[in-house]
C-alpha cells in the first residue's frame, strides 16, 4: 500500500511538472501584430475574437486585418481579435502519450504486490498494461486540449 501511495505521489508530481513545462512559453511572449504578419500563408490558425472563435487557414495579413479561409474567405479586423494561436495537436498528443504512459507504468508496477510463489500477474505485466492504457488516455487528452499550442498574438 505504501508503494502505491508513493507511486501516486510521484505520478502527481511528474504530471504537474510536465503540465507546467508544457504551458510555459518556450520563447518570449508575442511582441505584437508583426508576429501574425510573419506567419506563412497556408498556416492553420485559431482566432479568438470578441464575438467568437474560428479555426481557419491563413491567406494574408495586412496592417489592420487578417484574411483566412474556412470554406470561404473571412476578413477579421485586428481591433476585433483577442488572440491568434497556431495549434500543435500532434505534439500535444505525443507529450500526453509520454506523460500518460510513464505515469501508467509507474502506477501499474507499484499496484501489483510482490509475491512469494505463484503470481497471477507480474509487476512488469501490470506496468505494461496500465502504461498502455495511460498512454492512450494521455494521447487523447493531448489531442483534445492542444496544450502545446503557440500563441502568436494577444491583444493588449
Amino acid at each position: 500500500m505504501r508503494k502505491l501511495v508513493a507511486a501516486l505521489l510521484v505520478l502527481a508530481t511528474i504530471s504537474a511538472t510536465a503540465q507546467q513545462a508544457a504551458q510555459a512559453p518556450v520563447a518570449a511572449p508575442p511582441a505584437g501584430w508583426q508576429k501574425v504578419q510573419a506567419l506563412a500563408a497556408g498556416t492553420s490558425i485559431k482566432v479568438k475574437t470578441r464575438t467568437g472563435n474560428t479555426t481557419c487557414t491563413l491567406k494574408s495579413v495586412d496592417a489592420g486585418a487578417l484574411t483566412c479561409n474556412h470554406g470561404k474567405d473571412i476578413v477579421i479586423q485586428q481591433a476585433d481579435i483577442l488572440t491568434v494561436k497556431v495549434p500543435h495537436r500532434g505534439r500535444s498528443a505525443l507529450v500526453g502519450l509520454a506523460i500518460g504512459g510513464g505515469g501508467g507504468a509507474i502506477v501499474g508496477a507499484a499496484s501489483i504486490p510482490s509475491c512469494n510463489g505463484i503470481c497471477i500477474i507480474s509487476r512488469s505485466t501490470g506496468a505494461v498494461v496500465v502504461g498502455v492504457a495511460g498512454a492512450l488516455i494521455g494521447a487523447i487528452v493531448g489531442v483534445t486540449t492542444d496544450f502545446t499550442h503557440t500563441t502568436v498574438y494577444k491583444a493588449p
